[in-house]
């Protein structure tokens, strides 16, 4: 299972969501999902579409099942795959002594790991280069397509 996820705020912060994609091995459309907020980041949107897969799609996966999430935000796969370790290990503190933004979200994803309850795979993507399913993410996160509208084009 492979899982593209993007998130979105215009003008950042402002109104903004998120998108996920959902295919199976062979490239097919499995599921996606969208979800709008009045005012957010588009960091915080892309971590809330990672966080998203990883609680409805990460549970009763190990590491050779677990879903691949690919992710076109750097600071989204840092956080989640590097610097969360570090800011933990410090007291939840980045080495510039602040408090890192979107803690809340990042403590979440660090307790399901931690617990061995949800597991994924996230994977950094090229964002806007014209991979299909990424592209359906992003449109998908700034509201230019539901869901319904997607499984009735992709489906």
């Amino acid at each position: 299972m492979k899982i593209f996820t993007d998130g979105s705020a215009h003008p950042n912060p402002g109104p903004g969501g998120f998108g996920v994609v959902v295919v199976d091995d062979d490239d097919n459309l499995i599921d996606c999902y969208s979800k709008q907020t009045e005012n957010t980041t588009n960091n915080r949107e892309e971590i809330k579409a990672i966080l998203y897969s990883m609680v409805i799609y990460g549970f009763g996966h190990d590491e050779w099942t677990a879903p691949t999430v690919y992710s076109d935000s750097n600071y989204c796969v840092q956080t989640f795959t590097n610097w969360m370790y570090g800011w933990e290990r410090n007291g939840w503190v980045k080495s510039d002594k602040k408090v890192p933004e979107n803690l809340d979200l990042i403590q979440a994803y660090f307790a399901l790991e931690k617990a061995h309850t949800s597991m994924i795979h996230l994977v950094k993507i090229k964002g806007h280069a014209g991979h299909k399913w990424n592209e359906l993410a992003d449109k998908l996160a700034t509201g230019k397509i539901t869901p319904e509208e997607a499984k009735r084009i992709y489906g």
